[in-house]
């Protein structure tokens, strides 16, 4: 089959191309700042006109595209008029947990959202709808639901959390990291998309898929075992307050600080990250993703925790190897 990867220079983009070709489809990745190539083009997902043009001739489109509200909302529905014009056949629309919104407990594809939790989730739900109107034509949209999606490479969930578990400012966090961390790992979401590519569908026919491992632990239970993983021990052990202070204090102020540095033109790569007020509560909430139909439908075999933590902490420790070679490189004289 041949498919047009949206969004494939990210990182669950990049890997699902690379996935792509390995299984013998044919693969083109496209994103709005990549240098064309032989099996990449440079598209931008809100120009309907240029997206037409690159959908023809395509058996699907996996849309794989981050960005702000306008880019998934809007982007979305720009897609769903695109590929109909196309005639590209299917839609592979990867969408997120938090379209759940405040849901708690085990929950399936069949479950009302409940109230939105900000304009991420209110955005992805919003590209859900327009990627429901494809099917209205005849089209067929498989739309995946992922939890946290980690592994190596992972800067959100697995790098970012490295750094905190170094500085002492992330650990156990008691009954404030008792939530289900839904993690799932990078290859066994590109492996949904194309056994979603692959799913055999009657026209006109849309299919949702939760996304996340079995044996995913709780928060804490992550944080403790990357701890170890990566020799950032002991594992500190943070009171609620301690971590509300870090939240809807310190997450502000060095937001602020990042930006002030950026129109600075200053490189704050290295500046202290900011835990967000939506990071501590997501580490909270006990939203269980039932993930049963991915399995049963898609034939997933899920990554098993421990060989993922351990695939992601020699990544990110190798990653700080290199990172201190490139420091001392430029810090060395001459």
């Amino acid at each position: 089959m041949k498919a047009l990867v949206l969004g494939g220079s990210g990182y669950i983009g990049s890997r699902l191309v690379a996935l792509l070709r390995e299984a013998d489809h044919v693969a083109i990745s496209a994103s709005s700042r990549a240098q064309p190539g032989e099996d990449r083009i440079r598209v931008d997902t809100r120009d309907g006109a240029a997206l037409a043009q690159a959908l023809k001739g395509m058996d699907a489109v996996i849309n794989c595209v981050a960005g702000d509200a306008a880019c998934i909302a809007d982007g979305a529905r720009t897609l769903a008029t695109a590929a109909a014009s196309a005639g590209c056949p299917r839609i592979v629309h990867l969408s997120t947990m938090s379209i759940y919104g405040a849901l708690e407990g085990r929950v399936d594809e069949q479950a009302t959202p409940g109230p939105s939790l900000g304009w991420y989730g209110q955005a992805k739900r919003e590209a859900e709808t327009h990627i429901s109107g494809f099917t209205t034509g005849g089209g067929c949209a498989v739309v995946l639901r992922p939890g946290c999606v980690w592994g190596p490479g992972s800067e959100q969930w697995v790098a970012r959390i490295g750094r905190w578990l170094r500085a002492k400012r992330l650990g156990d966090l008691g009954p404030a990291g008792d939530g289900w961390s839904n993690l799932v790992h990078v290859d066994d979401v590109c492996v949904a998309a194309i056994r979603s590519m692959e799913l055999p569908l009657p026209p006109g026919t849309q299919r949702s898929f939760n996304l996340a491992a079995p044996d995913s632990p709780r928060w804490n239970e992550y944080f403790t075992d990357l701890s170890l993983a990566i020799e950032a021990t002991p594992v500190r052990r943070l009171s609620r307050r301690r971590l509300q202070l870090e939240a809807k204090v310190g997450g502000p102020a060095l937001h602020v600080l990042r930006k002030i540095g950026q129109r600075a033109g200053r490189d704050v790569q290295h500046w202290p990250e900011p835990i967000t007020p939506g990071l501590a509560a997501l580490w909270e909430r006990h939203l269980r993703l039932d993930a049963r139909a991915a399995t049963r439908e898609l034939r997933l075999d899920w990554t098993p925790y421990p060989a993922a933590l351990q695939e992601a902490a020699a990544w990110f420790v190798e990653q700080e190897s290199l990172a201190r070679v490139s420091a001392r490189a430029v810090a060395a004289p001459g």
